[in-house]
């Protein structure tokens, strides 16, 4: 998502396929509507600047583990593909500017919890990385710019809802740590700029469908506000 807070975006998709986008000015929703339905063998899996012309695009996987960029404009589709299959037991996690060139990456983990970087141009595999194994307990929940420096960092969750950061430079853990536990009825889903600081904020929806917004400051929560319930059967 685009680190400017009038261009923060909320990325949902329902049960039966379709995919929307809130518009969000801080923790106002001001706008959006529908990207279309792609149907329910694929999952938006998140967003990232992938073609460098300063708009987001959505990252799909189907259940066969092929990964598709859908490039946007606003919420009109104006190109795309495919980016690679490496198999169902890998598990698209979102996408974030782990290499500093300015086009987004993809981050990956296995059934087996190792956690891997492809670095993308476009739709084109330049390069990539394992970054390590994190256990079975941690799940990699998306990417986001938490300590300043200009390059991706990854968010995780774990079973008891613990939540964390991994700083990274490129493919390397340089840093990081805990940030809170709400609890495991709560499920950290994405990141972005909502306050406009410069720093990425996360995401949250608990099991009633409640969305919150954690604003963050390296690994420590600053502020935040329930957004509002779309519903159980819409996901963040």
């Amino acid at each position: 998502m685009s680190s400017a807070a009038n261009n923060i975006g909320i990325l949902w998709r329902n049960d039966s396929g379709e995919t929307d986008i809130w518009a969000t000015n801080g923790i106002t929703v001001t706008g959006g509507g529908s990207v279309g339905n792609s149907g329910p063998s694929w999952h938006a899996i998140g967003t990232g600047d992938f073609n460098g012309d300063g708009h987001s695009d959505i990252l799909f996987q189907n259940s066969s583990g092929e990964a598709v960029v859908r490039a946007l404009t606003g919420i009109s589709v104006i190109g795309g593909g495919t980016v690679g299959n490496p198999g169902p037991n890998w598990h698209t996690v979102g996408a974030g500017d782990f290499n500093g060139d300015g086009d987004s990456d993809i981050l990956w983990q296995n059934s087996g919890d190792e956690a891997v970087i492809w670095e993308i141009n476009g739709t084109n595999v330049i390069g990539g990385a394992s970054l390590g194994n994190p256990g079975p307990s941690w799940h990699a929940i998306g990417a986001g710019y938490f300590n300043g420096d200009g390059r991706s960092d990854i968010l995780w969750q774990n079973d008891s809802g613990e939540v964390a950061i991994w700083e990274l430079n490129g493919a390397s853990v340089i840093g990081g740590g805990s940030i809170a536990n709400p609890g495991p009825s709560w499920h950290a889903d994405g990141t972005g700029d909502y306050n406009g600081d410069g720093r990425s904020d996360i995401l949250l929806q608990n099991s009633s469908g409640d969305v919150a917004v954690w604003e963050i400051n390296g690994t420590a929560v600053i502020g935040g506000a329930v957004l509002g319930s779309p519903g159980p059967t819409w996901h963040a």
